[in-house]
């Protein structure tokens, strides 16, 4: 019976093309960008899912509390893994990583690795990242071991065995070891990198002594917890812990700590503090809402195509009734209809959301789809959904042809109901005023676009190539000959890129009553070109200047948002004012303009900045176009 009433329902297709084409492609467009609009929903709502244990997996995060503001951070001290694992039962097992860049050579091949992580040797038993080759319990154990990504390793090693090869690292040439070979990381991972170094490597060789200081915050650490245990109990132990581990460097450090801990799978949509490629729950909403939006019209637009035409098939109605066909078996006749071209639709809406996927994802700025079939399980849901979409869609349709009485209709006296004229009209008022909604929605994201890349940034940004110099012992050589190039107009060098992230630093500022105020602060290592380099404006005072010799050792200049933190209500005011900062003291010899160097969507934040001769991680040209 459900072979007969498909038949019937493609000859009746068939038979009407135009209609047909008019609908199927309705329904393709609308199930096309629902489609791929819910495999970004899905994409963000899997973030880090694919580990096993994801469930107990927690990040551990700080609140750093000065006397001038509390800082939510995501990174903790270096000592706070290894000890809260020795100290807490409940602790199965801690990694820390940290982000870095590396110059790594392979004789004459040479590649930046900007996408470098340190990593503890539990990482592999913490995380569900696969080995290929390699042991994951000794992979990331010994100093200078480097495990690569299969796509990483293509680079240096192409289709041979990398496993035991040494390559060099950093400027100095230190010979590390492949020790293992890791398949590439999903996309929708909030730990990335390419090349993977043991953290004895940073311990044992770069900065030693690190995991004993307690003040230095740079590590972000993961922990595992054991099965059953309670987070929020288990968070309730760390101030004691605290104040023994480190109570006297808080007093001594005028702050105090405060830990907490992130569950794995809402870090990447949830947290508030520092996360790579951070996601949005509203953004979640928002294009689910619009998806759901989407089918609606395309199903508002079957619907009322179909009942349009009911004044033409009201004859055929009218005949199968006379034969003898009952009201439930032509419902289920023109249900069958409109499941089969749902059907149609939906395979329409497969290749086409095949063929758009490059474009998707480079809307997405990430590959947020791999293939239409990387999950085949999402497929089958959709299957379903365009059975019952085809289903629900087809009901009203169906008991309105179902409905028509022979007699009346064979004699020509077939007349549309008011009810029917009313809904055929109320659905599409709501799918005009749907239409609308979603073109204004549209309208105010294109202006906020707009704004964010016309907004003028204060700083000079056009013109400008970065090359990155991170463990090069030739930068200074290397800027030096930018300058001698015909087309270079100035460069200059330091530690970050504007947007590209920074460091922070424990400083001691002198504020408007003459204390040493404490606060940690965002920090660039720049060079003496920098600031004329990026058109930066001075606010007060002068910017660092090769005629003050002491301005290498002795000088900072900070943003008029710094300033204000420390109580100064002109920018002057704080001009001569002593610093602390890592080792270093001497005077604020000047403060430029605020400039945006986060997100256009965060506040512009108090920077400090300093000349650190050797510290800096990028060289920047500007042609003289």
């Amino acid at each position: 019976m459900l072979k007969n009433y498909f038949k019937i329902a493609f000859r009746n297709l068939w038979k009407h093309k135009v209609f047909s084409f008019i609908n199927i492609m309705g329904l393709t467009v609308g199930m096309s960008a629902c489609l791929l609009i819910s495999m970004y929903v899905h994409f963000e709502l899997t973030y880090d899912a694919f580990h096993s244990k994801s469930d107990r997996i927690y990040r551990l995060v700080t609140d750093v509390i000065t006397p001038s503001e509390t800082i939510n951070a995501g990174i903790t001290s270096w000592a706070y893994g290894p000890t809260i694992s020795q100290e807490f039962p409940e602790v199965e097992a801690y990694t820390r990583i940290n982000g870095g860049s590396f110059l790594v050579r392979k004789g004459d091949i040479k590649f930046q690795e900007e996408a470098t992580v340190f990593a503890d040797s539990s990482f592999f038993h913490v995380f569900d990242f696969k080995l290929i080759q390699g042991d994951p319990k000794t992979a990331l154990k010994a100093p200078l071991s480097l495990v690569f990504t299969e796509k990483a390793a293509r680079k240096y090693f192409g289709d041979s065995d990398p496993l035991g090869q040494t390559l060099l690292l950093s400027g100095e040439g230190l010979p590390a070891k492949v020790t293992g070979i890791m398949k590439d990381i999903p996309e929708n991972s909030q730990i990335k990198g390419d090349m993977f170094v043991s953290m004895t490597t940073m311990t044992q060789r770069f900065n030693r002594g690190i995991d004993d200081q307690w003040g230095n915050f740079g590590a972000t650490t993961y922990l595992l917890l054991k099965p059953g245990t309670d987070s929020k109990a288990l968070e309730k132990k760390f101030p004691v812990y605290l104040e023994r581990r480190a109570g006297k460097l808080m007093r001594e450090a005028k702050m105090s700590y405060k830990l907490f801990l992130e569950p794995l799978l809402d870090v990447h949509l949830h947290s508030e503090r520092d996360v790579p490629e951070k996601g949005s729950m509203n953004n979640v909403y928002v294009f689910s809402v619009v998806a759901a939006f989407i089918l609606l019209i395309a199903c508002i637009n079957f619907v009322n195509l179909t009942t349009a035409r009911s004044a033409e098939r009201a004859r055929e109605v009218g005949i199968r009734k006379v034969v003898g066909a009952a009201k439930g078996l032509l419902a289920r006749q023109f249900v069958s209809e409109s499941v089969l071209l749902c059907l149609i639709a939906f395979a329409f809406s497969i290749a086409l959301s095949a063929a758009l996927i490059p474009l998707f994802n480079n809307l997405a700025g990430k590959v947020v789809v791999s293939g239409i079939f990387s999950d085949p399980s999402f497929i089958i849901y959709m299957l379903l959904a365009a059975v019952l979409i085809g289903a629900l869609a087809g009901i009203y349709p169906a008991l309105v042809l179902s409905s028509f009485e022979p007699v009346t209709v064979l004699k020509g006296r077939f007349t549309t109901s008011i009810k029917g004229i009313l809904l055929r009209k109320g659905l599409v008022t709501v799918q005009f005023a749907i239409s609308i909604a979603l073109i204004i929605a549209t309208m105010i994201v294109y202006i906020q676009m707009n704004y964010m890349r016309n907004r003028d940034l204060g700083f000079s940004k056009d013109q400008m190539l970065v090359v990155s110099t991170e463990g090069d012992p030739k930068r200074d050589a290397f800027k030096e000959s930018l300058r001698g190039l015909a087309g270079v107009k100035s460069a200059a060098a330091s530690s970050s890129v504007p947007g590209g992230g920074n460091r922070s630093a424990y400083s001691e500022i002198e504020n408007k009553s003459g204390d040493l105020q404490v606060a940690n602060l965002d920090l660039y290592f720049v060079d003496f070109d920098y600031i004329p380099q990026f058109g930066l404006k001075m606010a007060a005072g002068r910017p660092f200047s090769r005629e003050f010799g002491t301005d290498t050792t002795q000088a900072m200049v900070v943003n008029e948002a710094a300033t204000k933190l420390f109580g100064y209500a002109k920018p002057e005011d704080a001009v001569g004012r002593r610093f602390k900062q890592w080792g270093r003291e001497g005077k604020i010899v000047g403060v430029v303009k605020d400039f945006h160097f986060r997100s256009l969507q965060e506040t512009i934040k108090p920077l400090t900045m300093r000349i650190e001769p050797g510290g800096n991680g990028a060289c920047f040209g500007q042609d003289r176009r």
